[in-house]
């Protein structure tokens, strides 16, 4: 029996190999070389058909389906790894303010409090990820470009090829230890633009516990959503 074509996404750059990534929602990634024949990177994935399916199999089971939020007083969100309830009033002040473990918006901005809260973890991503990756570039020799934080998709972060770091706002739900992962993988990336031995060396080198934090945003991934 002919088996069913893998589907999958070519994500090209001025990287020298192919990587094959699959993603918190199921879907292949395959990142290339700019000049890497389609049909050479549709036999790397066949070739890698097993891989692919344990890893569907494995994010499944991390990353179960969540719930619509309401948007309603009491619901929690995390920001940096601890839980925030939602607290709507109707004199509170326009967008949104932090009172201890509340993050408190107007009654009548609920129909907007999902653009609120992004564009609240976007600013609280840029007075906390600069810091950070200054922190760390230090530490590790590294000159970064300019960092921002954006909307990524799927991914965590992203380095330009003009040493430009790129961070998700949904990683501002994570512990600040796993931001600082994030921060140094990305870092890392100055050096070596793929995920290879040296690459690996490098993070382990800024951070040995690297590992415990990475298998965090495995586990917890699908849960830093709004």
């Amino acid at each position: 029996m002919q088996e069913t074509p893998i589907s999958f996404t070519v994500e090209r750059s001025n990287r020298k190999t192919i990587g094959l990534y699959v993603e918190r929602d199921g879907s292949v990634l395959v990142r290339a070389p700019l000049t890497e024949a389609l049909e050479r990177i549709k036999a790397v994935v066949d070739a890698k058909r097993k891989w692919i399916y344990r890893a569907q199999a494995r994010w499944a089971a991390l990353n179960p389906l969540q719930p619509g939020r309401e948007f309603v007083s009491g619901e929690s969100v995390y920001l940096l790894g601890q839980p925030h309830r939602l607290d709507f009033r109707t004199e509170a002040s326009r967008g949104v303010h932090k009172e201890g473990d509340l993050l408190v918006m107007r009654t009548d901005d609920k129909p907007r409090a999902e653009e609120l809260l992004k564009s609240y973890f976007r600013a609280e991503g840029l007075m906390k990820l600069p810091e950070l990756v200054q922190q760390h570039a230090r530490s590790m020799g590294l000159s970064p470009g300019t960092v921002r934080v954006q909307e990524l998709g799927l991914r965590w972060g992203s380095c330009s090829d003009k040493g430009n770091l790129n961070f998700n706002w949904k990683a501002m739900a994570a512990p600040v230890e796993v931001l600082r992962y994030l921060v140094v993988h990305e870092l890392a990336h100055l050096r070596h633009k793929n995920h290879s031995p040296q690459f690996w060396r490098v993070v382990e080198a800024e951070m040995p516990d690297w590992a415990r934090h990475a298998e965090w945003l495995t586990a917890h991934g699908a849960e830093m959503v709004l």
